[in-house]
This record gives C-alpha cells, structure tokens and sequence, in this order.
C-alpha cells in the first residue's frame, strides 16, 4: 500500500497485476517511439546536406581528382561544428541517411512513425543493401520491417541474413568465394598507445577463435579464483601467513575481455611457424580441422548431399559456405539429423546415430539462444528451465523446458515474471505489469519446398 499526496492510500497491485510496472512500461515505449521520430528527423536533415553535396560535388569538373569530395567534407564541417560532433562521423552518417531515405523509404517513414528502432533499420539497411534490383529490394525491405515488428535488432539481423539469401541474383557459393579474396589482417593504431588488430575472414574460423580464447580465458580466471579461495581459507586456518606480495598475486582483477586479448597474443607471439616449409599455417581454410572450439552448424541434407546449393549456418550468426560446412562435417564424431518441416522451417524432429541425450539436442537445436524476449546468449550457456517446477510435478519433455540465461532464470525463478509453454515451442512471458510477450523459436532453415525425387534417402 501507498499513500497518495492527498494522504488518501491506493494499492498498486490489483488482482495480481503490477500498474506501476505496467504504466511505466507504456511510458517506457513512448519514449523510445519518441527517440525513433527524433532519429529520422536528423536523418531527414543528413541526407539533404548529402543530397545538396552531392549536387556541388557534380558541378565540378571530374578532373578535379579529390578535390571533388570537398563540399561533402566542407558540409559535414559546418554541421559538426555547429552540433560539436567529429565531422568524419557527420559525414560518414550524412552518406548513411541518404541511402536510408532514398533507397529504403519505407523504413524511414517506419523510424519517423516510431514504429521500429535504429537499430532495426541498420539490420534492414545492412542486410539490403546487397539488392541491386529495386523491385527486389522493395519486396525484401516489406517483409523485413514485417518482421522489425516483433522481434529486437540482435535476432533481426540474421533473419534478414537468410532472407537475402532468397532473393540474391547469384548464389551464396559464388559471392562467398568473391568475399574471400577481402580477407586480411590490419592494425589501426588508438589513443594511450593502444592499437587494434582486425581480422576479417570466413565466419566459421573467427567465431572459433573467439569462442576458443573465451574458454580459455574464463579458465584462467577461474584458476585464479579457486587459488584466491583455497589459500584464503587455509591462512583463515592458520596453516600459513602470506606476505602482501603472495596475497596480490593470487588476485586477478582482469575482465573477461582483457583475458581474452592476453591470451590471443600469447598464442600469436609464442606459436612457431616454419616459413619455409609452411608447417603451421593451416590448410587453406583457417585451420577448420583444428577447431574445438563450441560452434553450431546447420547444414541442409540435400545440400550436404549436393542436391542443391543452399548454404549451411552458423546457427544464429550468418550464412556459411558449403565447402566450409563439408569439411566441419567430416571431422564430428557423431551426426544429428534435424527433420524440419520444409514448409515452415520447423523442428519435427532430432535424431543421431550415437546415443547421447536426445531431449537435450533437440532443445538445442530448437532454442539456439536463451528464450527471453531479445537475449541472445547461446545455448551452451544457458539452462534447461522446467516451465512448471519439477517438484510441482512438471515434466521432463520438450514441451515444458526452454534454454534459459542464468540472469533470466532467476528473473523467472526470483520475480512475478511468469512463463506459458504453448504447442511448438512458442514461450509466452507475462510481465509483472500484466503485459504479454511472445518468443517464438526460430526455424532451422528458411526456403522453397525442394524437389524430393532425387534426394539420396
């Protein structure tokens, strides 16, 4: 209860349900629809600064070299001066938003309606940008901002990424094989004598590199921690006095992400590679057979039997190539054969030809990331939450678990949250403030119904 300041007492919460929680929720969405309208307009205004460049930029002559860019660069100086913003980034935005109101008209009026985010309209931009044909692109951009509608930036993106898929005039196959020749390394140095280092190749090896250093980083702070916590108790013990020197030692106050930067130069700086003989350097395909580290694949059965040409994927990132996906193929020490509906994409089925825990690969190939509305933490994280609690008698089956991070199971566990499993995996969460959200598990693969006469099985 609560008193008014009139002095009158009210109650917040009326037949189970939050008002406060659910009037600030609605105030919430306001707002960012506000952001959005705000967004488009300084949009609206960067492209026309790029529109009115590029008419002065066509005016001179084309043997002006360089020279040519500098009403853009004159522009986006007079616009970042007057609102105190590097003018590299004015203009880099400038180009942004005009691409965005001339080419995907229909997701800025979206923006400036305050229907999606930003961050929608990037993946949609990102994502269609690919699609030369206006026709194509236009078809694209509908069903995307069909899609902006329910679901947060993070899992639209690789979405759209199958969805070009669809529609691209060339195969996956052939632009993989363009995309791969733009392979490299590059340093770009930054400020307090720090420097970046980018490394742009095929998806599957730097996922692995990354997942790979980040176990072995959370293994080296682990150690430290398990060390920290075992001579504390044994000086609590008196088994021992530590000096200062041994005490600090023993702590190590490094995040994550620094682990993971030390850990990658070590293995650089201290690996051996024979230049002569090349011994070190891989196979061609980014030391794919070396890889151990935790990365899904889904590669289409007609695909991998080379029936057809859709390409596989890195299950939540983005499309793989199908030699890419072979070669991870051979080196599994068990297959699992996902059955999916060719209509809808969905998961009918999951087998494997070793025994191992059936009714866990099947929710791991049917929830790749934590199902809360938005998160995107990877199943290998997460939990296997029972919807109505074991104790209170809920079964142990694919229709009353769901992979959840252990920040939004507690959420579940520890708040009025609450959570309804509905057929095909759909995860319906209720708010404390009365509000609905549904997550629904994303289909394994997306595409026209094959041709099933000539499949090998």
């Amino acid at each position: 209860m609560k008193t008014k300041p009139g002095g009158d007492m009210h109650d917040d919460n009326v037949d189970g349900v939050d008002a406060v929680a659910a009037a600030l929720a609605a105030k919430y969405a306001a707002a960012v629809a506000g952001v959005a309208s705000a967004e488009a307009e300084v949009m609206a205004v960067l492209a026309e600064a790029q529109a009115v460049g590029l008419e002065r930029v066509a005016e001179i002559p084309r043997s002006a070299g360089r020279e040519a860019e500098l009403p853009l660069r004159a522009l986006a100086a007079e616009l970042g001066a007057c609102a105190r913003q590097p003018d590299r980034s004015v203009q880099r935005r400038m180009n942004d938003a005009h691409t965005l109101v001339t080419r995907f008209a229909a997701s800025f009026e979206a923006l400036a309606a305050g229907v999606v985010s930003v961050g929608h309209v990037r993946a949609i931009v990102e994502h269609g940008v690919k699609l030369t044909d206006p026709e194509v692109r236009a078809a694209f951009e509908a069903e995307a901002l069909e899609r902006a509608a329910s679901t947060t930036p993070g899992r639209l993106g690789p979405q759209l990424a199958r969805l070009v898929e669809q529609v691209q005039p060339t195969t996956f196959a052939e632009r993989h094989q363009v995309a791969r020749k733009s392979g490299g390394v590059w340093v770009r140095d930054v400020e307090d004598g720090m420097s970046e280092l980018l490394l742009r190749g095929p998806a599957v090896p730097v996922h692995g590199i990354h997942d790979m250093i980040t176990h072995i980083a959370r293994d080296v702070l682990n150690t430290a921690h398990a060390a920290e916590t075992a001579d504390a108790a044994a000086a609590d013990a008196g088994a021992h006095e530590e000096t200062d020197a041994e005490c600090e030692a023993l702590v190590d106050s490094r995040t994550l992400d620094q682990v993971r930067a030390d850990v990658l130069m070590e293995m650089v700086l201290t690996h051996r590679i024979d230049t002569e003989t090349g011994e070190g350097l891989g196979d061609g395909h980014g030391g794919l057979a070396s890889i151990r580290a935790t990365v899904n694949v889904t590669v289409p059965a007609l695909a991998l039997a080379g029936v057809t040409d859709d390409p596989a994927e890195l299950v939540g990132r983005a499309p793989i190539d199908l030699d890419t996906a072979r070669i991870l193929a051979k080196s599994v020490p068990g297959w699992e054969r996902v059955l999916a509906d060719p209509i809808t994409g969905g998961v009918l089925a999951v087998d494997r030809y070793t025994r191992s825990a059936d009714l866990t690969r099947h929710l791991r190939v049917r929830d790749p990331h934590c199902r809360f509305p938005g998160c995107r933490m990877r199943t290998h994280r997460c939990d296997m939450d029972h919807g109505e609690d074991f104790a209170l008698g809920g079964a142990t089956d694919h229709r009353n678990l769901c992979a959840l991070c252990r920040r939004h199971h507690t959420l579940k566990g520890e708040t009025p949250w609450r959570v309804k499993h509905h057929p095909g995996g759909v995860i319906e969460w209720i708010s404390p403030g009365g509000l609905h959200y549904t997550d629904t598990p994303p289909p394994v693969t997306i595409g026209f119904m094959p041709d099933l006469e000539d499949a090998p099985f």
